[in-house]
């Protein structure tokens, strides 16, 4: 009998590219004056993160398939190390094309993490438990990901912007060790996954799966609502009103609570109504948020209030929509590693037009939460189309 997974791992494992993205944002500002570059061109480095991040939700699926589980998480997790190594010599030579390029590749190793994860997960266990299984992993979200911005701000303010891609490279070596302990799911190879006509049948297959894509343009647009914050909040919180790197990064713990009792919540939740419900009512909590928001921002209330606290109600909403579209998404997908693959690349491509968007635009109080809303009336409709298309077959 198969054992099943490290929880202690997949814990780390799911956030691996979430960390890598946020842990620099407190020090974007520093970046910037470092290099003496404007505020949107600094915000390339969340914007080429995220499209590596998305673009590598598609190569782990045929080496996955070809090489195993644990050897397409080696490779990642290598590539992470080296990559953020790569961009501390980007400040050691004054260099700043090479930081958004390091960050790119970084990206494409690290998000070997999530889409592993889901693949993995989703090959040990029946999909109810798969649920709650996403949802108490949900729980990295909530603390590595705050925990690693507040480790930014201190290294950033105490040690300089560096020291922050340094803490990413330690955290890969130690992930890169942890996963050799974890089972391998694949147990038959499949030896042609590199062939063209495979690539080809074993996406496009995947891309018309009506499931797989509206489930994953939920996720997608849950996701948003994550990597927005990192890209916006630090200039309106910091440059705009005020608030010091290392404040910023303790003040993003507060959201981590949102996500924590929002993971605990789906786990039950999902024992007595379908991943439909969960989805709604995440929705309709980043729509609670949005409103909080802007009231806050309108009345010049300090950014503790105006963005910190409201994020709590959005992260909770934000661990329902994580587990519950994944789930629904990964329902009827028989190719676990293509269809995970197929999922996390249109979940993650959908946050990197997101923050690619915002780049052209200039910081305002009023982007945040106007982008949300955006976001909320998309997903909105988005999900109501889902449920007109069912409701006949019901």
């Amino acid at each position: 009998m198969q054992s099943k997974p490290s929880f202690l791992t997949l814990l780390l494992l799911i956030s691996f590219a979430s960390i890598n993205a946020v842990l620099p944002t407190p020090a974007l500002p520093a970046i910037s004056q470092f290099f003496g570059i404007a505020e949107n061109t600094t915000q390339q480095i969340i914007t080429w993160f995220l499209v590596g991040y998305a673009l590598g939700q598609l190569i782990y699926g045929p080496i996955a398939n070809r090489f195993g589980r644990k050897p397409a998480l080696y490779s990642g997790i290598g590539l992470q190390i080296f990559s953020s190594l790569l961009c501390v010599y980007a400040g050691v030579i004054n260099h700043y094309s090479l930081l958004p390029t390091s960050r790119f590749l970084a990206a494409l190793g690290s998000g070997v993490g999530l889409k592993m994860t889901y693949t993995i997960v989703n090959e040990s266990y029946e999909p109810q438990v798969a649920t709650q299984k996403v949802s108490y992993l949900m729980l990295s979200f909530a603390i590595a990901p705050g925990l690693s911005i507040a480790l930014g701000g201190i290294l950033s303010t105490h040690f300089g912007w560096q020291s922050c891609f340094i803490a990413s490279a330690i955290y890969g070596l130690i992930l890169l060790l942890m996963t050799t302990r974890l089972p391998e799911t694949k147990t038959e190879l499949h030896l042609d996954a590199f062939k063209w006509k495979h690539l080809v049948h074993g996406y496009v297959s995947q891309f018309k799966n009506p499931t797989l894509i509206r489930g994953a343009i939920l996720l997608g647009g849950g996701t948003c609502f994550t990597y927005v914050f990192a890209a916006v909040a630090p200039f309106l919180a910091i440059d705009l009103m005020g608030m010091k790197p290392s404040a910023y990064g303790m003040a993003n713990i507060l959201p981590s609570v949102g996500l924590v009792l929002g993971s605990i919540f789906s786990a039950n939740l999902s024992k007595k109504h379908s991943p439909h419900f969960g989805i709604l009512l995440g929705i309709l909590m980043g729509a609670c948020s949005s409103v909080l928001i802007s009231l806050a921002l309108a009345l010049h209330e300090p950014p503790l209030v105006a963005l910190f606290l409201p994020m709590i109600i959005n992260y909770f909403g934000l661990a329902l929509i994580i587990s519950n579209a994944s789930t629904f998404a990964m329902s009827q997908v028989e190719d676990k590693a293509h269809g995970s693959a197929v999922m996390s690349f249109i979940n993650m491509g959908i946050a990197t037009i997101a923050v690619l968007s915002l780049s052209f635009l200039p910081v305002t109080k009023m982007l945040l939460p106007a982008t949300f809303g955006l976001v909320v009336t998309i997903m909105l409709v988005v999900f109501s189309m889902l449920r007109a298309e069912e409701r006949p077959s019901s």
